[in-house]
């Protein structure tokens, strides 16, 4: 069998398997806000064949409303709530010392640098072909799992 130096490249790529950047850099922006987000950006992802639809709200929320389901306050996801928020925190004040032209704290510059490997849904409408889409109040999905992504919901959502 013949092989084709075009598709042996496009083939090799490692990329495929990257988080697409643009949503990257949205969702990190996303996690470095301080500020409760209400009601959220509305977002469609594509993630495995399925439509994945709800509000992007930063990490440190997520984990926060978590915490909060079922009138009960669990200590993990509240322990990961408030040192997500220290983190976005962090981030912010690094953001607002580099633009001043102040000096930024190994901390800070840690938690600016810290990769964004997961997006954070509320409201979420799970869809696949043969039923009724799924509703749930918070999703979690790595962002190397995400296909294809639009701005704004599904049109039944």
């Amino acid at each position: 069998m013949l092989s084709d130096p075009m598709l042996d490249s496009i083939m090799s790529r490692s990329d495929w398997s990257e988080p697409d950047s643009v949503l990257g850099t949205y969702v990190a922006q996303m996690d470095r806000l301080i500020n409760l987000v209400e009601p959220g950006v509305p977002l469609s992802l594509t993630v495995h064949g399925l439509l994945v639809s709800g509000d992007l709200i930063p990490q440190w929320q997520w984990f926060a409303e978590v915490s909060e389901m079922n009138d009960y306050e669990d200590a993990f996801f509240v322990g990961m709530a408030e040192h997500m928020k220290e983190q976005s925190d962090l981030a912010h004040h690094a953001i607002r010392q580099r633009d001043i032209g102040g000096e930024v704290t190994h901390r800070q510059m840690s938690a600016l640098l810290a990769p964004t490997k997961y997006i954070h849904l509320r409201n979420t409408r799970i869809y696949s072909p043969d039923s009724k889409p799924d509703e749930v109040r918070l999703w979690r999905g790595r962002l190397s799992d995400v296909s294809g992504w639009t701005p704004g919901l599904s049109v039944d959502a």
